[in-house]
């Protein structure tokens, strides 16, 4: 009899460890028929099911960050149960204690009776110290849950948590894959396309198709101007969708701008069912807002693209700031220098040009002759249309030879050479606007003698020497110019030029003294030396 016991108990062993082998190679083929981690679990239901001989099964994933710690992961059922409550609260005691929950007889449990629950086997699922969620079985078919149940539910619960937290891990690495193949794909936009307009196409682009939604689009917003801007993904601001729903973007903007994070927006009207947000901050005045509308998954943004969202953001912020910077330099040189200087300016971006700066460069000033006389036969429309033309045909001049046009006074017009770029022969370039002003100007004389009956003369003056340039002012008004003694020089000469004169200086004809053809003339005497100057008048160039 008794060695009739150790046989039966031997064969159960051997039983016991037979169906362990089985489930291990359940499990290992598990693995390998799939790496998708729903599939995976569903699987490892059945497995579960087929074991243990029970109706129902499911596993709750738990992520302890998340606004929503417990999320049905994976259920044999055709539905979800349907007491979520009862889940929740059994999940939280199993994760909160880290011990199994084994109840045989429920008739004390009315919440399981109503549930129709006969008997429940819950454990928690740990990797590490760390739960990654909850797996219950329930309503076993036969018999109730014996301690063979729970030995081999307990390794079907360790391989589950193995495979939940790798599908997270793996999630992971492809969340940090995707958002660093974004940025390197931002950072080529950026770095290859000089064009702002162009950029911010191609980076809405980037994002309509990283994150897969509907539109893409980027608000710029200053507020010292109270200036907006709306950049649209490959659809123009005049589109249909765009132009119904411009009120809700600025809005949503508005709103997202006011929380300083990425914010979330449901059902904002019948077109935008859901949309995502993320702010930039680009200086003290300028905001920005990148934003994505209606995402192609029935399931909304996810955390994925929410990162992306924000990383996409973080790598563009630079971009609207240089392109600010770009913009302020433009406006503020646009006046002054020809587009061929402004985008040598723009060339280089860490060079402060409106600095001021001690340097020598060449100065030109030219004034009409008779302008008093003249201004009292004619009638004001007549002046301003004949000053108008005038000033027209000298700044063509004056911006093509690479001078800067500083300022108009009266009749009068002052002009740099040598900066804001700077260049070494800016006294040959100065005498060279000088005689084609002289030759324009003859041009310009004749047709004002035949419309307004009047002659119509230029007396220009150059001198070469050290001056302060740069952006000089106050805080209501700035302008760039250039100041100092050779400055005020420059005038004395253009007020002592008669009509059709080029007067330079002793340090202008110094420097280009070889290449010029000149006229010494008697030295002349003006306000602020104490010694005459010595003068000259250009007639022409060397060949």
């Amino acid at each position: 009899m008794a060695s009739t016991d150790k046989v039966k108990k031997l064969l159960a062993k051997i039983n016991s460890q037979a169906t362990r082998l089985e489930i291990v190679n359940a499990m290992i083929e598990i693995e390998a028929s799939s790496s998708d981690i729903q599939q995976r679990l569903k699987e490892i239901l059945l497995l579960a099911v087929r074991t243990l001989g029970v109706e129902t099964s499911f596993i709750v994933s738990y992520n302890k960050e998340s606004k929503t710690p417990y999320e049905f992961s994976a259920s044999n059922a055709p539905v979800q149960f349907e007491d979520k409550t009862l889940v929740r609260d059994v999940c939280e005691n199993i994760i909160k204690t880290q011990k199994p929950v084994i109840i045989n007889d429920t008739r004390l449990h009315k919440r399981l009776r109503r549930c129709n629950i006969r008997n429940i086997i819950a454990l928690p699922l740990i990797f590490g110290k760390e739960p990654v969620g909850v797996f219950m079985v329930m309503n076993k078919h036969k018999h109730l849950f014996k301690k063979r149940d729970l030995l081999v539910f307990t390794m079907i619960c360790r391989f589950t948590a193995i495979a939940i937290e790798h599908a997270r891990r793996n999630r992971e690495l492809e969340e940090k894959d995707s958002e660093l193949s974004t940025i390197y794909a931002v950072d080529r936009i950026r770095d290859t396309i000089k064009d702002f307009n162009t950029m911010m196409d191609a980076i809405l682009q980037e994002i309509t198709h990283r994150i897969n939604a509907k539109l893409a689009f980027f608000l710029l917003y200053n507020r010292k101007t109270n200036k907006t801007e709306l950049k649209v993904s490959g659809k123009l601001k005049s589109s249909t969708f765009v132009h119904n729903n411009a009120n809700q973007i600025y809005e949503i903007s508005r709103q997202t701008l006011n929380k300083g994070e990425l914010t979330e927006f449901k059902n904002v009207n019948k077109d935008i069912l859901l949309a995502m947000c993320t702010p930039i901050v680009v200086s003290d005045d300028t905001m920005g807002v990148f934003g994505v509308i209606n995402p192609d998954s029935a399931t909304g943004f996810s955390d994925t693209d929410k990162n992306l969202l924000n990383a996409i953001a973080k790598q563009t912020d630079s971009a609207v700031f240089a392109d600010m910077e770009k913009n302020e330099l433009k406006n503020a040189f646009q006046r002054y220098v020809s587009p061929e200087v402004i985008e040598e300016i723009l060339a280089e971006p860490d060079k402060n040009y409106m600095k001021t700066d001690k340097r020598t460069m060449t100065v030109l000033f030219s004034d009409l002759r008779g302008f008093t006389a003249m201004s009292e036969k004619l009638e004001p429309e007549q002046v301003v249309e004949m000053l108008n033309e005038h000033f027209e045909v000298m700044s063509e001049i004056i911006l093509k030879n690479r001078g800067t046009l500083d300022k108009f006074v009266g009749d009068e017009i002052m002009a740099l050479f040598g900066a804001p770029v700077y260049t070494e022969s800016h006294a040959l370039k100065a005498i060279k606007t000088a005689l084609e002003m002289q030759k324009a100007q003859d041009e310009l004389s004749k047709k004002f003698k035949k419309k307004f009956g009047v002659d119509v003369e230029v007396g220009i003056g150059i001198n070469t020497g050290d001056m302060v340039v740069g952006n000089i002012g106050c805080k209501q008004r700035m302008d760039y110019t250039v100041i100092g003694d050779s400055v005020n020089t420059a005038a004395r000469l253009c007020s002592s030029a008669k009509s059709g004169q080029i007067l330079i200086s002793e340090a202008t004809h110094a420097e280009v003294k070889k290449l010029v053809k000149v006229q010494e003339l008697e030295p002349i005497t003006v306000k602020g030396k104490s010694k005459p100057l010595h003068i000259y008048n250009v007639v022409g160039l060397n060949k």
